[in-house]
């Protein structure tokens, strides 16, 4: 379901095109500046159609990084959440529970798990964003330094689990790592989408005024051509 925000967008560029069509039927409309002619206004609707487009594909690749780095995470069944108990109890069985290198590993399990992720959706401000990153990012650096722990126990650490060898622990962190930085770029490429296309609806709101302004001294404050245009709201 599209979102308030693109309905309005939508409904902006639809009275944006019907205000375009009534000015081709005024005779003789003379703006005074070049950027409020009908070619020029009829322009700046087609780059915000645009602009449109580029935010929807920009929105879509980012929710798409989102679910990519979310089974990395939590959601897949090899994911970091998911093999952190097997490999805790790998540890414990070749050391014991009491050992020191049960209680190391414990402490990195503990602290992955502890650590709290809200969740994103397509309408996040870059503060939540940037909040989200730095949960995400501590995960990453926690799950790193088990596996250097985990290294350092040699032949101690081998486990039958091929989901949780060290190999395979290895190849989970350069896939999260490279989800950290693929949903930070694309992150990055759907607000600067969203920022050019905002610049770009003020542009066409204040030229939309102008234009209503120029009809209005034009052909008057009580003339079909007025009146037809005056409450399209852009």
């Amino acid at each position: 379901m599209a979102s308030t925000s693109e309905v309005t967008l939508g409904a902006k560029v639809a009275n944006a095109e019907t205000l375009a069509t009534y000015l081709q039927s005024f005779a003789g409309y003379a703006p005074p500046q070049p950027d409020i002619s009908i070619a020029n206004y009829q322009a700046l609707i087609a780059t915000a159609k645009t602009n449109n487009q580029s935010t929807a594909a920009s929105l879509q690749t980012w929710s798409a990084a989102i679910e990519t780095r979310q089974q990395l995470f939590f959601k897949a069944k090899d994911s970091i959440k998911k093999i952190l108990s097997p490999v805790g109890a790998t540890v414990r069985s070749s050391f014991g529970k009491t050992a020191k290198e049960s209680s190391d590993i414990a402490s990195f399990i503990n602290k992955i798990r502890g650590e709290k992720i809200a969740k994103e959706n397509k309408n996040d401000k870059g503060e939540f964003v940037s909040q989200s990153e730095r949960s995400y990012g501590s995960i990453t650096q926690s799950f790193s330094d088990m596996i250097t722990t985990l290294q350092g126990y040699g032949a101690g650490y081998g486990p039958v689990n091929v989901s949780i060898t060290i190999a395979a622990l290895q190849t989970k962190l350069t896939a999260v790592t490279a989800s950290n930085i693929g949903v930070a770029t694309n992150y990055s490429q759907l607000k600067q989408s969203r920022d050019t296309r905002t610049a770009t609806y003020t542009d066409l709101s204040q030229r939309t005024q102008r234009i209503k302004d120029t009809v209005k001294s034009q052909y008057g404050q009580n003339s079909t051509e007025y009146s037809l245009i005056k409450g399209l709201k852009v």
